[in-house]
C-alpha cells in the first residue's frame, strides 16, 4: 500500500509542473488579448471622437455658406432695387462714397455684407510692377527692394519677355504661387486687396499709390472684424440701377467664431432667373472676432 501511494504521490509533483507552465502562458496570453482589445476600444472612442468634431466643422461650414449666400443675394437685391446707394466707381473719390452694405439675422445669426466694386482693386492681369511693389511693401509683408524682386518675378510670369520665356496668363489670384518667391503668405497678404480680370475689362490698373490702399484697408476682412460697425451703418437710400462687377464678402458670425463668405458677381445678364452672375467663389474661411 505505501509504495503505490508513494509512485502515485511522486507522480503528481513532476506531471504537475508543465501544466503549471501552459497556465501561465495562457493567462499571459488572456492578458494580452485584454491590452489589445482596451487599445482598439480607445481607437474606435478616438476616432468617433474626431468623426464627431469632423461632422459638426462641415456642418459648421455648410451654414456658414448657406447664411451667407443668403444674405449676399439678399444685398444684391437690394441693390438693384435700389434700396441701398448706389456706389460711385471711381477710385479717387471711393473714401467718399458709400458703398452697398447691410447688416441681416437670419436663422438667429448675426451676417453683415459689402460689396466693393472691383475696380477698386488692383487688378493682377494689368498691373504694372511698381503698383504691385507698393502693395506688397504697403501690407507690410516685405521690405522695399524685396517688394520690388517679387513683383518684378510676378510681372514677368505673367507677360514672359517675347523670347527664352513664354506669358502664362493669370486666371486666378492662386496662379502667382507659380512664381518663383511667393508662397501662401504672400497670397493671403494680397488677397484682400486685387483681383483677376481674366481679360473681361472688369477691373482697372489705376492705383497710383499706397493711399488708395490705405483706403480699402477697412474694407480687409482683418480690419472689417475690427470695425465691423462700419458694416452695420445704415446706407442712404439712391434709386437708380447699377451695373458693374463686385466683390461681396460676408461675415458671418456664429458662437464665438466669425467667418467670411466671398463671392464676384456681374450685375446684369444673369442666369437662373437672376439678375446677375456669380464668376467665382471663395470657400468660407474664419476671420479674426472683433476684439
Amino acid at each position: 500500500m505505501s509504495a503505490p501511494r508513494a509512485r502515485r504521490a511522486g507522480g503528481r509533483g513532476p506531471r504537475s509542473r508543465p501544466w503549471r507552465r501552459q497556465r501561465g502562458v495562457a493567462l499571459a496570453l488572456v492578458v494580452s488579448f485584454i491590452a489589445g482589445l482596451s487599445l482598439l476600444v480607445a481607437g474606435l472612442v478616438l476616432t468617433a471622437k474626431t468623426d464627431t468634431r469632423l461632422a459638426r466643422v462641415h456642418l459648421a461650414r455648410a451654414q456658414v455658406t448657406a447664411l451667407g449666400d443668403g444674405a449676399i443675394n439678399l444685398l444684391l437685391g437690394d441693390v438693384i432695387d435700389g434700396r441701398l446707394a448706389q456706389t460711385q466707381t471711381q477710385a479717387q473719390t471711393q473714401a467718399q462714397s458709400t458703398l452697398p452694405q447691410a447688416r441681416y439675422v437670419l436663422g438667429g445669426a448675426a451676417v453683415s455684407v459689402l460689396a466693393l466694386p472691383e475696380n477698386l482693386l488692383l487688378d493682377l492681369s494689368s498691373a504694372s510692377a511698381e503698383q504691385l511693389a507698393a502693395l506688397l511693401e504697403f501690407s507690410g509683408l516685405l521690405l522695399p527692394e524685396a517688394a520690388q524682386l517679387v513683383a518684378r518675378a510676378v510681372v514677368h510670369y505673367r507677360d514672359g519677355d517675347g523670347e527664352s520665356s513664354m506669358a502664362h496668363p493669370l486666371n486666378s489670384l492662386e496662379d502667382i504661387l507659380n512664381v518663383r518667391g511667393v508662397n501662401r503668405v504672400t497670397l493671403e497678404a494680397l488677397r484682400d486687396y486685387v483681383t483677376v480680370s481674366r481679360g473681361a475689362g472688369a477691373a482697372r490698373a489705376d492705383v497710383a499709390d499706397a493711399r488708395v490702399f490705405t483706403q480699402l484697408q477697412p474694407f480687409s476682412p482683418r480690419a472689417r472684424a475690427l470695425r465691423e460697425d462700419m458694416l452695420a451703418s445704415e446706407s442712404e437710400s439712391a434709386p437708380g440701377a447699377v451695373s458693374g462687377a463686385f466683390r461681396v464678402d460676408a461675415l458671418v458670425r456664429q458662437d464665438r467664431d466669425v467667418w467670411l463668405r466671398r463671392r464676384w458677381v456681374r450685375l446684369g445678364g444673369g442666369r437662373d432667373g437672376l439678375p446677375w452672375t456669380v464668376t467665382r467663389t471663395e470657400p468660407v474661411r474664419m476671420v479674426p472676432r472683433p476684439s
